[in-house]
């Protein structure tokens, strides 16, 4: 066995002396199956307890992992399944607090892609940071960093918006502000769009923005992906009837 880094010596000394768990925060595939690291298999496979969205999506994920890579992980144990939501936020973090006093490890994981992006996760990881339970990150897929990566527009400087705000008013008050900051500091910004607001999103960059180039990424790493480029004005007439899940970049 090699040695341990110094964050694996700090874990191994908490773990060890005050029995406490581990909580791990995984990144799950946003499409393809092999989007997922052999790190982040070895996790899912070998904890206790996952903390999950759907425990559907996490229970069909897990199988699927299991029939892949089953023979060279295998751990004896499946991982129970609770449900960890914004409607239930903060009801369960006292109960995931208690698994893990309990020398029980956690793994935290969205339905898709990298936990907490636009997701719900920050008041666990706030309240375990306050208590000094050792927390690792295992990183891997994120939509947004996929489509800005793929789209031809400058990333050395991007800005992350999530979902767009709901009211119109609070839209405009957000792109005026885009405008004001872009003067500043100049950068591609980035967005998730749900299929039935994409045709209000460029309806209002380019009632905002003009005739801008805009970049959309449909169902990334699926089978029907999608990197299309254009004005506000191209994407209404092709994306007619949009279907799937849409990552919106743009730069002014």
């Amino acid at each position: 066995m090699g040695r341990l880094s110094v964050s694996e010596q700090n874990i191994f000394f908490i773990k060890y002396n005050d029995r406490m768990g581990i909580f791990y925060i995984v990144s799950t595939p946003i499409g393809n199956l092999e989007d997922i690291s052999l790190r982040g298999v070895k996790t899912l496979l070998g904890v206790q307890y996952i903390a999950c969205e759907d425990t559907r999506v996490t229970g069909n994920l897990l199988e699927l992992l299991r029939k892949r890579y089953g023979d060279i992980i295998n751990t004896g144990q499946k991982p129970i399944l609770i449900s960890y939501r914004d409607m239930n936020e903060q009801k369960v973090v006292p109960e995931l607090i208690n698994v893990l006093e309990k020398d029980n490890d956690i793994a935290l994981v969205s339905d898709a892609g990298t936990p907490l992006i636009s997701d719900p996760g920050y008041r666990i990881v706030h309240e375990l940071r306050k208590r000094s339970v050792p927390i690792v990150v295992v990183p891997g897929p994120s939509a947004f960093l996929t489509a800005i990566t793929g789209s031809g527009l400058p990333v050395n400087i991007f800005t992350f918006l999530g979902y767009l705000p709901e009211k119109q008013s609070h839209r405009k008050a957000l792109y005026a502000h885009i405008r004001e900051s872009h003067e500043i500091l100049p950068s591609t910004y980035v967005c998730y769009v749900a299929p039935h607001k994409l045709h209000q999103t460029v309806e209002d960059l380019e009632r905002a923005y003009g005739e801008i180039q805009i970049h959309i990424a449909r169902e990334l790493t699926k089978v029907h992906e999608e990197f299309w480029r254009g004005t506000p004005k191209n994407a209404k007439e092709h994306f007619v009837h949009p279907k799937g899940e849409f990552v919106l970049s743009f730069s002014l």
